[in-house]
């Protein structure tokens, strides 16, 4: 019995875990068939243009007592054909849902799924609650307006800005008859959107069946105009300049802005001059200050005039280094005498503090090939003069402090070339990228998808290659990275190894089971069995051990 109950318990055990399995899989255990309908459509399904024509065959591939179409347009009454066709020519009706069907056995039909679909009647694009330009910064909205467009839920909206794809909008609405769609995009526009376009295109994407590439419309383009506070060239006005005496130098003040900026200059003591550019000699106070204005706002810079008998400066060359190329420093000495020139030394302090010293006597010019760790380095010179007698003097110029852009360097660490990506379990890639300037970072993910952001989600869909491109005024780098497919297993195989454990239970059970009636249980027999004369009782096995019989009577044995 309890053997019994033990055989029950495993088969209750067995089912359970086949009924999980099927339902992970729906491929193993408890499986079953489903007899189908002996019809065949030429199309499982069919995608059609609002008042399009549209035509499908239903075919029977065994004898029968009658078929036809039944649909509220275009029905084919019962007929003892095999070869009927639903078409109806102007198909207005939303909601058709046609089915064929037969009289086989017993009446069985098939449905064909219909997708009516209309393009907008208009997409239009608009700033909310805006007019006129904006500023830097602050933060808009734009909307774009679809009119009269069905399936919604096949409807994609996206957003460009020139031909850069900034966002794109689903709808779950599941409606079949057209609707008004509404979305919005939210921009915090920069100095560099000025005179951007913007537009919106409402896409329906219709699967396979639907027409290609998939019908879209797009907006009238959306141009906007951009103020921002002036910003002043610091490349063309150092903050410190030196002057030399007996030598004027000129400034010039150059600023970028919308609407464009007003320029003056500050000397103290209420002295303005209106002007872009301003003569300063040894005369002019230590201090003076460049204001540039618009109606967005107004940026000052203050210059520090240092009157010098050394300067130091680059030779043929403003603005920042590159990475790699070789640039010439030139130490300049005015009105010295009666000095003379005995040794000039060359000075490097970069970020961490070290300074080199580089003796190049009588020479007032040092080549320097400057790297990427040399951004923001400082040299300077320092000519020793001697006079007449033991008296020497040194004299140092300004420190010039040098940018030095380089290419990009992607960190491959964040990145690596390949990454697997489980279906079902989308991926972030993260592309680093140091440079100077700050690169730009986009993925390309071929046929011109190009995305402008520092990260990538990736899945089963994402393109087996994609590319990090990093980009700035030195140069570029770009990193490619393949996209392995892998598969999730763990359900699989947990499911096999519940069945193999499950198969194991029930051997060993059964092996018990035989065990148990073979050697717990005993086997018995009356062959060569020894009576015993005093009780009449029978040996057991030929061994001594009695079994007790009890003597019947003559009654006991009719009745």
């Amino acid at each position: 019995c309890n053997c019994l109950n033990f055989y029950l318990f495993v088969k209750l055990l067995i089912v359970c875990f086949c009924l999980v399995f099927y339902l992970s899989y729906s491929s193993m255990c408890l499986t079953g068939t489903k007899a189908e309908c002996p019809v065949q459509l030429n199309q499982k399904s069919v995608v059609v243009r609002y008042g399009g024509s549209v035509a499908v065959n239903c075919s029977a591939s065994v004898p029968h007592k009658g078929m036809g179409w039944e649909a509220s347009e275009g029905a084919v009454t019962m007929t003892r054909d095999s070869l009927i066709t639903w078409r109806v020519s102007n198909l207005i009706e939303w909601d058709i849902q046609p089915f064929c069907y037969i009289n086989h056995e017993k009446q069985c039909q098939v449905e064909l799924p219909v997708t009516i679909y209309k393009t907008p009647d208009s997409v239009s694009i608009s700033i909310v609650n805006h007019r006129g330009p904006m500023i830097e910064g602050k933060q808009y909205e734009l909307q774009c307006d679809v009119h009269d467009v069905a399936p919604v839920q096949n409807l994609t909206v996206k957003w460009y800005k020139g031909q850069t794809l900034l966002n794109q909008t689903t709808f779950t609405e599941n409606s079949k008859t057209p609707l008004n769609i509404v979305t919005t995009l939210l921009i915090r526009p920069d100095r560099a959107d000025d005179g951007a376009q913007y537009r919106c295109e409402a896409e329906l994407e219709l699967g396979a069946e639907g027409p290609q590439p998939p019908p879209k419309e797009t907006s009238d383009p959306l141009n906007i105009t951009v103020y921002f506070k002036p910003i002043i060239n610091e490349t063309k006005l150092p903050s410190i300049v030196p002057v030399f005496r007996g030598y004027p130098e000129v400034l010039v003040c150059e600023a970028e802005g919308n609407p464009k900026p007003t320029i003056s200059w500050s000397l103290g003591s209420n002295v303005i001059v209106y002007n872009e550019t301003l003569t300063i000699s040894e005369s002019t106070p230590e201090y003076v200050y460049c204001d540039a204005n618009n109606s967005v706002g107004r940026t000052i810079r203050q210059v520090n005039v240092s009157i010098q008998d050394i300067s130091i400066s680059t030779v043929n060359h403003r603005g920042p280094m590159i990475a790699g190329k070789c640039y010439e420093l030139q130490c300049f000495i005015r009105n010295v005498a009666p000095f003379k020139i005995v040794d000039v030394r060359w000075y490097k302090l970069n970020q961490i503090n070290v300074t080199d010293t580089i003796k190049t006597p009588a020479n007032l010019t040092y080549k320097v090939c400057p790297d990427r760790a040399d951004d923001g380095a400082q040299f300077w010179c320092e000519a020793e003069l001697e006079a007449e007698g033991p008296h020497r003097s040194t004299v140092s110029s300004e420190h010039l402090s040098i940018t030095v852009h380089f290419k990009p360097i992607i960190n491959e660490t964040k990145l690596p070339s390949i990454v697997p990506v489980f279906r079902g379990y989308p991926e972030v890639l993260v592309c680093e990228a140091e440079g100077n300037p700050k690169p730009t970072i986009s993925w390309s993910l071929g046929s011109n998808v190009i995305v402008y952001n520092e990260t990538l989600t990736i899945s089963e869909s994402t393109p087996e290659y994609v590319y990090c491109d990093a980009n700035n005024s030195a140069g570029r780098t770009i990193r490619q990275i393949k996209v392995v497919l892998k598969e999730d297993y763990l359900p699989l195989i947990a499911g096999l190894i519940a069945v193999t454990v499950a198969f194991i239970s029930v051997i060993f059970i059964f092996i018990y089971c035989i065990y148990y009636k073979t050697a717990k249980m005993g086997r018995y027999s009356l062959k060569d069995a020894k009576p015993s004369v005093q009780n009449g009782n029978i040996a057991q096995n030929g061994k001594h051990s009695p079994i007790p019989m009890k003597k019947l009577s003559q009654s006991n044995i009719l009745a």
